[in-house]
C-alpha cells in the first residue's frame, strides 16, 4: 500500500479538521486551563519562599556578625583577665576582694592566703608562676555570692574558683555560710 494512492474525500478531510479543532479545544479549555491555574497558585508560594529566603540570609548574616562580636568580646575578656600579680601584691588583692565583698553586703569572717601545697616530689624550680590559694569564710546569700564570684573571675587579675562549699546558717535561713577557695598565680 502506497501513501500516494490514498485519496481522501472531502468528508474525511472535514472530519479530520473537526477532530483536530476538537483536540485543540479540549487541550485549551481543560488541560492548559488546569496548568495555568496551577502556575498561578504557585506564584504566591514562590514569593513567600523568596521572602523567607531573604529573611534567612539576613538573619544568618546577623548571627555571623554577632558571633564575630562575641569572639572579639571573649578575646578582650581573656586578654583583660590574664594579668598575674607579684607575690608582694597579694595584700592589695586581698583588700580588693574585701572591698568587692562589702559592696555586695557579704560578711567576711576570715581570709587566709597560702601557697598551694604540691603533693609531688620536689623538682627543679623553673616555674615562673606560683599557685596561690585564698581561703574565704563568708556569710551571704546566693545571689550576692554569685555576683561576687562573677566580679572576681572577670577582674583584671587572674582568679578562679578552686572550691566552694555552702551550708545553711541556723538563725537566718536567708544567709548561708560559705567556704570559698580562690586560686590565683603569683610571680616571685
Amino acid at each position: 500500500m502506497n501513501l500516494n494512492e490514498i485519496q481522501l474525500d472531502k468528508q474525511k478531510k472535514i472530519l479530520i479538521v473537526i477532530f483536530c479543532v476538537l483536540i485543540a479545544y479540549v487541550d485549551l479549555n481543560f488541560i492548559l486551563k488546569a496548568q495555568l491555574a496551577g502556575l498561578n497558585s504557585l506564584g504566591p508560594k514562590i514569593l513567600r519562599i523568596e521572602r523567607d529566603l531573604a529573611n534567612l540570609n539576613r538573619d544568618l548574616q546577623s548571627m555571623s556578625a554577632q558571633k564575630n562580636n562575641q569572639t572579639k568580646d571573649l578575646q578582650k575578656t581573656i586578654i583583660k583577665s590574664s594579668r598575674i600579680i607579684s607575690e608582694s601584691q597579694i595584700s592589695g588583692l586581698l583588700l580588693d576582694i574585701s572591698k568587692e565583698a562589702n559592696r555586695f553586703d557579704i560578711q567576711i569572717s576570715q581570709i587566709r592566703p597560702s601557697r598551694e601545697v604540691k603533693t609531688t616530689k620536689p623538682t627543679v624550680v623553673t616555674d615562673k608562676f606560683i599557685p596561690y590559694l585564698i581561703n574565704l569564710d563568708l556569710v551571704c546569700d546566693y545571689h550576692n555570692l554569685g555576683k561576687l564570684i562573677n566580679v572576681l573571675e572577670n577582674s583584671a587579675v587572674f582568679i578562679a574558683v578552686q572550691e566552694l562549699k555552702v551550708s545553711t546558717q541556723l538563725p537566718d535561713y536567708m544567709k548561708q555560710k560559705v567556704s570559698l577557695i580562690l586560686k590565683t598565680y603569683v610571680t616571685k
